[in-house]
């Protein structure tokens, strides 16, 4: 009998073992090209960079900056979540009123969100407000888009049976509209989670006292190499840890949906 294949993209421990390797050779051949083929102004070294994060948290100097980040991202989230999911329901039952919107909010979604930052930072300064704008606008256009997508897609002749059998119109939409969307719903909550994290810290860098954003650029003017990479590697470990949690919620979905 034929083995039955390993499904694409499953992780192995060979897979993981590669994967560790390859992370081990660029980081040594990055500590060997630092100071004899590049400078380490420019690139630092990996040893710099490990001990610069270790000092921070030694020192506890970077648990404020990682709190505040992840606050803007959550409240930022779960605000221009919600605004989306009920705009997006609205205008989705609504499909004269989205009609006569659509060029305005056409024009919205077209402009790039960080263009806004200089504009809330006028608004509400540069302390915890202004990123969290940035973020619930951000992650608004991306959940309303999908959320009515949602409702445009429902099964039209599932809907009519129903209002044949006497259902109500808040019946039809609870029971065909709603679960319809839900789907398309978390694929924008799945995309907007990486961009949140995204808009924070671009907010963070344009105008801020604290948060890892700040950290980048603090660093950078203090012509921090090794700190400015620190600082990356700390983002870049963030955007892993959502990766892996909406790879998660992810296959939670696919399950419910089956």
């Amino acid at each position: 009998m034929r083995a039955s294949r390993r499904p694409i993209g499953e992780t192995t421990w060979a897979v993981l073992a590669c994967q560790l390797g390859l992370v081990v050779v660029v980081l040594g051949a990055w500590q060997l090209a630092s100071g004899r083929l590049v400078k380490p102004l420019w690139i630092s070294r990996p040893t710099d960079i490990f001990a610069q994060l270790w000092e921070w948290v030694a020192e506890g100097s970077l648990w404020p900056h990682l709190v505040t980040t992840l606050t803007e991202m959550l409240i930022g989230f779960v605000i221009g979540s919600a605004l989306g999911i009920v705009a997006g329901l609205v205008l989705g039952v609504l499909p004269a009123v989205a009609t006569i919107l659509n060029p305005l909010l056409t024009g919205l979604y077209a402009m790039p969100k960080v263009a806004l930052a200089p504009l809330f930072i006028l608004l509400f300064g540069i302390d915890l407000a202004s990123k969290v704008a940035l973020v619930a606008v951000t992650v608004f256009f991306l959940v309303f888009l999908n959320t009515m997508s949602g409702i445009r897609e429902v099964d039209q002749d599932l809907a009519d049976s129903l209002r044949l059998m006497g259902a109500t119109g808040g019946e039809v939409f609870r029971k065909v509209m709603v679960p319809s969307a839900a789907i398309w719903v978390f694929n924008g909550l799945r995309i907007s989670v990486r961009y949140a994290l995204t808009a924070a810290v671009y907010g963070e860098i344009i105008a801020s006292n604290q948060g890892v954003g700040f950290l980048v650029s603090y660093s950078k003017n203090a012509l921090d190499t090794a700190g400015t990479f620190a600082a990356l590697t700390v983002l870049a470990l963030l955007g892993l840890a959502f990766t892996l949690l909406v790879a998660r919620a992810e296959t939670s979905s696919l399950k419910w949906k089956i």
